[in-house]
């Protein structure tokens, strides 16, 4: 009989994600750059052993947002650096990043899934989910853009089996 591996966690981080879009978008399609920064409040893993805190920062581009569809199939993710507050860090591949949004009644969860290039956790697979009120996205239309989103997120690093 055959067992099959499974991912062990590697470490996470808890915090703040705001995402600031330029232009601001609208009902209109429109390509946006998405300056994403990432606050993490608590951070913790077993190997290496650490608790502290980080900063992310990433830029997308995102091809025909619209208030409707903010992320299109054509867009695309930057790496995303993170510096924990040790000094070390790590590069999240925005190059093959896949990002899955799920409707969870009165927020939405938006997954960012990458590889770890580079620094802590190295070849590992990193799993980010954001949550976002929906109230924040009701207002968004050509009389009032949407110019940032926020939301609580949880950055997990998973290893690969």
């Amino acid at each position: 009989m055959f067992s099959q591996a499974s991912a062990a966690a590697l470490g996470s981080c808890t915090g703040i994600l705001t995402t600031t879009y330029n232009p601001a978008i609208t009902n209109v399609p429109q390509d946006v750059t998405a300056t994403v920064t990432s606050t993490y409040v608590n951070c913790t893993s077993v190997i290496p052993l650490f608790v502290g805190s980080g900063t992310g920062t990433a830029v997308n581009h995102l091809k025909g947002s619209t208030c409707a569809q903010i992320a299109t199939p054509g867009s695309t993710y930057g790496d995303k650096t993170i510096v924990y507050s040790d000094g070390a860090g790590s590069t999240l591949a925005g190059a093959g990043a896949t990002v899955a949004r799920v409707d969870l009644g009165a927020s939405y969860a938006v997954t960012r899934t990458s590889s770890v290039e580079t620094g802590e956790f190295k070849g590992a697979n990193a799993v980010e989910t954001l949550l976002v009120l929906k109230t924040s996205l009701a207002s968004c239309s050509d009389n009032t853009p949407l110019t940032q989103t926020s939301g609580a997120t949880t950055l997990e690093f998973v290893g690969v089996p």
